[in-house]
């Protein structure tokens, strides 16, 4: 195994390894903590035993032949001894009975305290190892999703570079007839406008993670902004793909123009990559708020997977352009939808019949 690879694993379960190594040092000093405690308990009994034991020979070498005419029963001066008379022996001194029984009972308290201690301590380290789990599994997570996210946003950034770029230098070059430059300077164009949807997108990405940026919030008349965001789209789609917009004529709303521009951007882009060639945007108000309909003919989805689509970097199944987008349309599309202070969900009768995505603003 060369340097590199080595590296690479280090690098890549580092993690794993530190976490492991985490958990095996909080167990050993959970076990050490306890058997530690435990044998100290069992050794200050023992010892406690052994010195009482001690004690009660030395009385009876105090008293000496004098034992002999003591009554049994407690040692006159210290009960906790008492003296036993044995049948043909000499008497002897040892410690009482009930003495032994509160040794013992102060015992059995100590060591269901170093118990409970245990327990609390097993507890804590559960928790512990819980937290450091998910903070591992978070790490490498988002470790992941970066990877995936670079990777679908260099490939973005490049395709439709590469198309601009073959178009200005075959029109450089003179290759072009002039009757081919209006559809070539037109796809030209609509790369253009992808790069600068993407560009957009990870900006906002960028101001939505900061707590202190706020969108305007101000009287938008919707059905103008419908018809231009229709009609700009309509100039880009792909051959055989139609966009309507049907919108009441006094519709307002209090949002962000812009925000509201990217969310429909954003769902356009969503249906065209999952099939969708017939779109239809249709705006319809009640009590509060007014709910602008995105509905598209495409690939659709389960019911249960319509909150998943909005996940960051989530990937929904039959997109038509394997690799295409970078998996944050949705979740910035939901995101700024909140800031104005509404809602975005997703809907579908099931895979293959279609998509509603419901984006609702309020009302002036």
């Amino acid at each position: 195994m060369d340097r590199t690879t080595l590296r690479a694993l280090t690098h890549r379960h580092g993690a794993v390894a530190l976490f492991a190594f985490a958990v095996a040092l909080l167990v050993a000093l959970g076990v050490w903590w306890f058997v530690l405690l435990h044998g100290r308990t069992v050794y200050t009994r023992d010892l406690h035993v052994a010195l009482l034991a001690t004690e009660a020979e030395l009385h009876a070498a105090r008293l000496g032949a004098h034992l002999g005419h003591l009554p049994p029963g407690a040692l006159p001066g210290d009960a906790r001894f008492e003296v036993v008379q044995r049948a043909g022996r000499p008497p002897v001194v040892r410690v009482a009975a009930g003495t032994l029984r509160r040794v013992e009972d102060s015992f059995e308290r100590r060591r269901g305290m170093v118990l409970g201690e245990g327990l609390l301590l097993s507890s804590l380290l559960v928790a512990v190892i819980a937290m450091l789990f998910r903070l591992v599994r978070a790490e490498q997570r988002f470790r992941d999703e970066m990877q995936q996210f670079l990777g679908r946003v260099t490939h973005e950034m490049k395709t439709p570079l590469a198309g601009i770029r073959a178009v200005l230098e075959s029109l450089q070059a003179g290759r072009i007839p002039a009757d081919q430059q209006g559809p070539l300077v037109a796809l030209a164009l609509q790369q253009a406008e992808r790069e600068e949807h993407l560009i957009q997108n990870l900006l906002l990405a960028q101001r939505l993670r900061l707590p202190d940026q706020r969108l305007a919030r101000e009287p938008v008349d919707l059905a103008p902004l419908l018809e231009r965001f229709a009609a700009q789209r309509r100039a880009t789609l792909p051959v055989g793909a139609s966009i309507e917009a049907t919108c009441p004529a006094d519709a307002r709303v209090v949002a962000d123009p812009t925000a509201v521009w990217t969310v429909l951007d954003n769902l356009a882009d969503n249906a065209l990559k999952y099939g969708g060639s017939t779109l239809r945007l249709a705006a319809s108000p009640d009590a509060t708020h007014l709910a602008v309909a995105f509905t598209d003919d495409g690939s659709g989805f389960e019911a249960a997977d319509a909150e998943g689509l909005f996940a960051p970097f989530a990937r929904g199944k039959g997109a038509v352009a394997a690799g295409h987008g970078t998996g944050l349309g949705l979740h910035l599309s939901r995101a700024l939808a909140v800031r104005m202070g509404g809602s975005l969900r997703a809907e579908s009768l099931g895979p293959g019949r279609g998509a509603t995505f419901t984006l609702e603003l309020p009302m002036t």
